[in-house]
């Protein structure tokens, strides 16, 4: 018989991180807002496609759009010229966004009212695909 026990801790190192994505997902079904995370490689078209579906939408749609950045706002600037309501996340050289850093980008944005807000993640698929940003899908 051994003279001490084992105790078994499992709980994940983003579990505080997926239970605020949760609150914010019902957050944002209450206020029928769609948040979509686009993530993908620098370069793969992420900036072509959120424009393109701003010019699709724009009609039919309130959108806002979150752009991610270690430091650059070109993406941001680009957006801005189409009218739809933007704002520029700089990560301080972080390499993603996680739900509270999502929030406050909402909470930035006044994305009250807005039916489609589209978060523009970092362009890097290795740290961005581990954290949950509270979106609705991400693609």
């Amino acid at each position: 018989m051994s003279s001490y026990k084992i105790i078994e801790i499992k709980e994940s190192v983003f579990s505080n991180n997926d239970r605020q994505a949760d609150i914010l997902r019902e957050e944002l079904k209450k206020k029928k807002t769609f948040l979509l995370n686009l993530m993908s490689s620098p370069g793969s078209g992420k900036t072509t496609t959120v424009l393109r579906t701003i010019e699709a939408l724009m009609e039919e749609m309130n959108i806002g759009v979150m752009e991610a950045d270690i430091d650059s706002d070109v993406d941001a600037s680009l957006v801005a010229k189409t009218g739809a309501k933007v704002i520029q996340l700089h990560t301080g050289g972080m390499c993603h966004l996680d739900a509270d850093m999502t929030k406050q980008g909402l909470d930035e944005l006044e994305a009250e009212g807005l039916d489609l807000v589209i978060l523009e993640n970092v362009g890097n698929l290795v740290c961005p695909a581990e954290f949950d940003t509270g979106a609705s899908k991400t693609l």
